[in-house]
């Protein structure tokens, strides 16, 4: 089972140019709001045609625009899941799924009995003659999900799957989703905003930034290593900032005032470091520096702590659990130590500065 996308795509104002591969996997498109991901699955699902490129999955050509080739959107056994979920408001559950077969070949009975089957797999049989606004955000995803898996799709996307719920049905929302594509013998794309739901969900991560891919990698390794400015930002990494060299072994960042010992040594070429505010700590060691608290924002279990370096321009963002952070208040004097293997080299421009 493989995907192979490499297309673009002139909007005037926007410019969308992205090219990658996908196996039996779970593939997140992580970025901010219009920088193509959701294009992407359209021009995989044939709903949008690109300038130029080619689109093959399992070895069978969707789109090359050399060959002039462009399949149908029915033709290409691709399913997709809108981020409104797009059922049908005058139609039943069941009268829903059978719209996933209507291009198919299957008699009238066949139809029914495949849907009934996706029902009871879905857990909906007993909702089958429900319309979508007599079900819950999780019923109408489901029922959404039915309808494409029905026509047995050699491949499925997801665009923002799980916006449209109630942040307490996500998280069950989002295990049911993850079983499913675990158990799908075929690539899965899944669209979204969230990192969190991005490393939940997926093996392999592509970074979106202005319509090209900014990094792609495996999860575990982008998150850990993001190499650029946005891949950093898009991951979670909240303290950026421009730095450069000073002496071996060594890195000065101008908007904390501090020089911080780095490994491995310093790289070849990099433009900031980022710094993940829950590896740093308050204790005595390598990498200490001394500054004033700021602001503390509290969370259930841990709070986020603002803490300017002395002589600082501006303050850095340090995790720190909520019990341990009730001592403090603004103004209170802090020293703060970072390993020197958790300093992140980032290539790239810096965004707002």
């Amino acid at each position: 089972m493989s995907l192979i996308v490499d297309i673009k795509k002139d909007f005037g104002s926007f410019r969308l140019q992205v090219a990658f591969e996908s196996g039996k996997e779970i593939v997140g498109l992580l970025g901010a709001s219009g920088c193509g991901k959701s294009m992407t699955l359209r021009c995989i699902a044939g709903i949008v045609t690109p300038d130029s490129g080619y689109i093959s999955l399992n070895g069978r050509v969707l789109f090359d625009s050399k060959k002039h080739i462009n399949l149908s959107p029915q033709k290409r056994k691709t399913g997709l899941l809108f981020q409104e979920y797009a059922l049908f408001p005058n139609m039943t559950v069941l009268q829903n799924v059978l719209t996933g077969l209507r291009h198919s070949d299957l008699d009238r009975r066949t139809q029914l009995a495949r849907a009934n089957e996706m029902l009871e797999k879905m857990q909906l049989k007993d909702l089958a003659d429900r319309r979508p606004w007599q079900l819950s955000g999780g019923q109408k995803q489901r029922a959404a999900l039915a309808r494409m898996l029905v026509n047995q799709p050699e491949m499925f996307m997801l665009d923002e799957p799980f916006s449209a719920l109630d942040s307490h049905l996500r998280w069950k929302t989002e295990r049911e989703v993850l079983e499913l594509a675990r158990n799908f013998d075929g690539p899965v794309l899944m669209v979204s905003h969230s990192r969190d739901e991005i490393y939940h969900m997926c093996d392999c991560v592509l970074v979106y930034n202005n319509g090209f891919i900014d990094r792609a990698g495996k999860r575990s390794e982008l998150f850990h290593d993001p190499q650029t400015v946005q891949s950093a930002l898009l991951t979670g990494c909240k303290n950026i900032a421009y730095a450069q060299a000073a002496g071996a072994g060594k890195v000065y960042i101008p908007a904390w005032n501090i020089t911080l010992s780095v490994q491995p040594p310093v790289a070849e070429s990099f433009s900031a470091v980022g710094i993940h505010a829950h590896f740093l700590r308050q204790s005595d060691g390598e990498n200490c520096f001394d500054g004033v608290v700021e602001q503390i924002v509290e969370g259930p279990l841990d709070a986020l702590v603002f803490v300017r370096p002395n002589g600082a321009e501006r303050a850095i963002c340090w995790a720190a659990e909520t019990s341990a952070c009730r001592k403090l208040a603004r103004g209170a004097a802090v020293r703060l130590c970072i390993e020197p293997k958790d300093i992140l080299f980032l290539e790239g421009e810096m965004i707002g500065e």
